[in-house]
């Protein structure tokens, strides 16, 4: 009786469960995926923070008045449009800009300026009063004075021209007759080192060693250059400084380039010059006396161009401004010619060590005049090993490239950008009458017995000197970086639009990850009850009814189609 119970059972719940209704099959198409879209979008508008969606989808407005807001929503995204390409439009092309370093700088960390004295005078009259009229020597001294040279009647060709020049020229021992340098260096004119430059043979203070300042041979004029004792050369830069060296020098030795000692006049460097204006054998300007010139120790002069002029029998006193440009490390990943500044290892130099602007247009310049007349002037760079010096017979040539400096710098600058770490030095010169007391002594006593009448013609004091302790450096710094950028544009999108990240988000989930799950729950109501995969096992707590979103789907389209027993989207 009981086997008859359990089969009559299990007869009527198989009857129960063939009456029991199933769900209706739905195939996704694209009809199916526009539909889920639509219910998508529709919702989006309702709930996403970017204004006036909800107005242009709500269908209970009147079309002219969802015609509005969608004009108006058109006309606020092309002026966010319009400001964030301006935005950009500045980020991306002036991604730098100069302002004042905020932290003072001290003198007392940066080199004095290197510090570059010539004499007027080209020749001294006693070396070249027996060279003949016709010979090749007196056409370079000649063209020294910037006089006419009758090139056809020259005889013999032409001599090393930094020898000439040194054979004939004041030397610096005779030129700088007396130095003092700071409170602890008296005796500072063996420091001066001849330099052959534009303006003929110079002495040179504070410039960098020759074995640091070039990268190939070093010129005549300074080779075998030596230190007194008690002085270390250092490869100073700009952009590192005096670098801390891993065993430290004792205290007795001073580095080379020498610090600033201080300020004032005191501290400063103080020179007497003799001009010797008795030996004059011509002038390469229209007065006698001297040019000096102040630059940075790592950069070589250029006198015939900036030089102030000190006159004999005037005391002048040099004001020293420095100004130093500094850079901030991560503007590296900026494009240089946005930044407009190169760091030292971005361009290397053929002839000088260190990269700064002056010493790149001087081997600018120096390749013009080897592609234009196929030699380079006596004192400009060397940028191959087998470079000549130009002749008397190009002289017309470099003369036209020189005077064509104008157009050769306009090529020159755009590949010679300054440096990103710079030092430089400029002067305001004072000048006064000078005092004959101390000249009229006798060298025994520490003076020179010079008579009046040749201190008027020939002497010379300068004073150079730092006015304050500290300056302020210009530093360069991004103006819109990637920060800012992001801000300006998230300001004015949530200005215009209300637009945010968040609002990404919800374009994700509506446009992509509610439709794919909507679709995989489709799928998975497609399949029988049996293979259907965590199927829920409880109903919700309290009250809640949950609805999957393919179930909605699915009764959404039972509701639109209220006559048709099957659905069939296609």
């Amino acid at each position: 009786m009981r086997v008859v119970h359990y089969r009559q059972k299990a007869l009527l719940w198989s009857q129960q469960k063939q009456l029991r209704p199933q769900p209706r099959k739905i195939r996704i198409t694209l009809a199916t995926w526009q539909r889920i879209l639509s219910r998508n979008t529709d919702e989006f508008c309702r709930n996403t923070t970017i204004h006036g969606l909800k107005y242009i989808n709500n269908s209970k407005l009147r079309n002219s008045d969802r015609l509005f807001f969608g004009l108006a929503l058109l006309a606020v995204l092309s002026i966010a449009i319009y400001l964030i390409q301006d935005a950009f439009d500045k980020w991306n092309t002036t991604p730098v800009i100069v302002g004042i370093d905020p932290e003072l700088t001290s003198i007392a960390n940066e080199p004095f300026p290197a510090v570059t004295i010539c004499n007027l005078n080209q020749a001294l009259a006693e070396r070249v009063k027996s060279l003949a009229n016709d010979s090749m020597e007196f056409a370079m001294l000649q063209l020294l004075c910037r006089r006419k040279v009758d090139v056809e009647s020259v005889k013999g060709n032409t001599s090393n021209w930094e020898e000439f020049i040194l054979n004939i020229s004041q030397p610096c021992k005779s030129m700088v007759i007396n130095c003092r340098f700071g409170a602890d260096d008296f005796e500072c004119a063996r420091l001066f080192h001849p330099i052959v430059t534009d303006e003929g043979l110079c002495c040179v203070f504070n410039m960098l060693h020759p074995r640091f300042m070039y990268r190939k041979s070093v010129p005549y004029s300074h080779r075998n250059i030596t230190l007194p004792a008690g002085f270390l050369a250092v490869n100073w830069h700009a952009e590192l400084g005096y670098r801390k060296r891993g065993s430290q020098p004792d205290g007795d030795t001073l580095l080379y380039p020498r610090r600033a000692q201080g300020t004032g006049e005191s501290l400063g460097l103080s020179l007497t010059l003799d001009v010797q204006a008795d030996a004059y054998y011509c002038s390469s300007s229209s007065s006698i006396g001297f040019k000096i010139a102040l630059h940075s120790p790592n950069e070589s002069p250029n006198v015939r161009e900036t030089g102030v002029l000190l006159a004999p029998g005037m005391e002048t006193k040099l004001r020293i401004d420095p100004a130093k440009i500094l850079t901030e490390k991560h503007l590296r990943n900026v494009d240089r010619q946005s930044r407009r500044c190169l760091f030292r290892n971005e361009l290397k130099l053929r002839w000088f060590a260190h990269y700064t602007q002056r010493n790149c247009v001087a081997e600018c310049l120096s390749g013009w005049l080897i592609r234009h007349c196929g030699c380079v002037a006596f004192y400009m760079p060397r940028l191959n090993k087998n470079d000549t010096t130009c002749s008397l017979r190009k002289r017309e040539c470099v003369e036209l490239i020189r005077f064509k400096t104008i157009v050769a710098m306009e090529s020159c600058l755009d590949e010679c950008l300054p440096s990103c770490f710079d030092l430089s030095f400029s002067a305001i010169a004072y000048s006064t009458r000078i005092s004959h007391d101390g000249f009229r002594e006798a060298p025994s006593n520490g003076g020179w017995n010079f008579s009046d009448a040749y201190v008027e013609r020939s002497v010379a004091v300068v004073n150079m000197y730092f006015k304050d302790p500290t300056f302020r450096a210009n530093k360069q710094t991004e103006f819109i970086g990637f920060s800012d950028f992001l801000s300006c544009v998230g300001g004015l999108m949530g200005l215009f639009l209300g637009f945010s990240f968040l609002s990404i988000a919800e374009c994700v989930y509506f446009a992509l990850i509610r439709p794919c799950r909507t679709c995989s729950e489709i799928r998975q109501l497609n399949q029988p009850r049996e293979q259907q995969v965590n199927p829920m096992k409880s109903p919700p707590p309290g009250n809640i009814r949950y609805i999957s979103p393919a179930h909605w789907f699915q009764a959404e389209l039972a509701h639109q189609q209220p006559h048709r027993q099957h659905f069939n989207p296609a």
